[in-house]
């Protein structure tokens, strides 16, 4: 099992005073121009349960993560000019949730029954038989704690998160994240996300197929996805559309799409080096996609021992134009070498 490196296991041991920063040097392939004028702002509201991420001035990210939702989740993701490009509830798979992490079969030794913190949403209580959805309480969920280590310094905003998941009343594991966004200017931006599964309360088992999995998953509203508005797909190797990105492997794939009032925007979803060689991507050309685990931790099962973690870490760059127009090879680059 790979451990994820010391620096992030310091970060990350304690929920309410954290300590370290990922770090941020320029990217090459900013404009100076417009990287001078931009400046990031985030806003936690607890009881709201929301965290806003404002990029110029602009809200460009909400985090929700109070007690009524199954999964914390963003929502949305919105464009470089302001427009949403992700939905958290749709029919059909309601239990998509934007921009979420999550998995269908977290089982913790000495339980009976696995957590399938996927479906979360069909774990909890309808009001009446005929109820469209279920609403909390949900058996399984996973559980905002706590935010921590809070820098904001001109473009760039780095916190970190603790989170726990259950079944039931049983913690089956905890997850802590480090975030780092980045104002890039024109309203470009990007976010450094990296997540770790730990076995802080016994072994836990996951097990995952082949094809339903991704790890984290983002989810793309009707505007952008190909198969209801003008959306398309491409990878770091030139497949297009889920025919050519789906089960493939790749450094990055991107999801744009033409807008009123604007050629193209979209996002890509970077592989940091860090996870090992490129892996293999879920696209749906109806929206949903995301990284799929590194070969040894794909379409198996495999046990994370009581102590020890799991972790993943993505770069999501929101950015103009096509992913040729955007730069987004470059900015992939860039990301690898720690300039963005």
């Amino acid at each position: 099992m790979r451990r994820i490196c010391e620096r992030w296991l310091m970060v990350m041991m304690a929920a309410t005073c954290l300590s370290g920063t990922l770090s941020v040097g320029k990217a090459l392939s900013e404009d100076p121009a417009t990287t001078a004028k931009a400046r990031i702002a985030v806003s936690i509201d607890d009881q709201a349960g929301r965290l806003t991420i404002r990029v110029d001035g602009e809200p460009k990210i909400v985090y929700c993560y109070d007690d009524s939702v199954d999964l914390p989740h963003f929502d949305p993701f919105c464009s470089a000019s302001g427009r949403p490009m992700t939905v958290k509830m749709t029919d059909p798979y309601p239990h998509h949730r934007s921009f979420w992490v999550g998995e269908k079969h977290v089982q913790l030794s000495g339980q009976s029954e696995h957590a399938d913190v996927y479906n979360a949403l069909y774990s909890g209580v309808k009001a009446s038989p005929d109820a469209k959805r279920a609403v909390a309480p949900f058996r399984d969920r996973v559980t905002h704690v706590s935010f921590g280590d809070l820098e904001i310094d001109g473009n760039n905003a780095t916190f970190s998160e603790k989170l726990t998941w259950y079944h039931g009343s049983t913690p089956v594991l905890d997850e802590h994240r480090q975030y780092r966004v980045r104002a890039l200017g024109d309203g470009e931006y990007f976010l450094d996300f990296a997540f770790q599964l730990t076995a802080a309360y016994d072994d836990v088992t996951i097990k995952r197929d082949a094809s339903h999995y991704a790890i984290p998953y983002i989810r793309m509203n009707d505007t952008f996805n190909v198969e209801s508005g003008g959306g398309q797909i491409i990878n770091s190797e030139g497949g297009i559309n889920q025919e050519g990105t789906d089960k493939q492997i790749a450094n990055w794939v991107d999801y744009h799409a033409p807008l009123d009032g604007v050629d193209r925007e979209g996002l890509a979803c970077f592989l940091h080096p860090s996870t090992g060689p490129p892996h293999r991507w879920l696209t749906r050309d109806y929206g949903t996609w995301g990284p799929r685990a590194p070969k040894a931790f794909h379409a198996t099962t495999f046990t994370i021992a009581k102590g020890e973690s799991y972790d993943q870490r993505v770069g999501l760059l929101v950015h103009h134009g096509d992913s040729q127009s955007g730069r987004v090879d470059q900015r992939y680059q860039d990301y690898c070498d720690a300039r963005l």
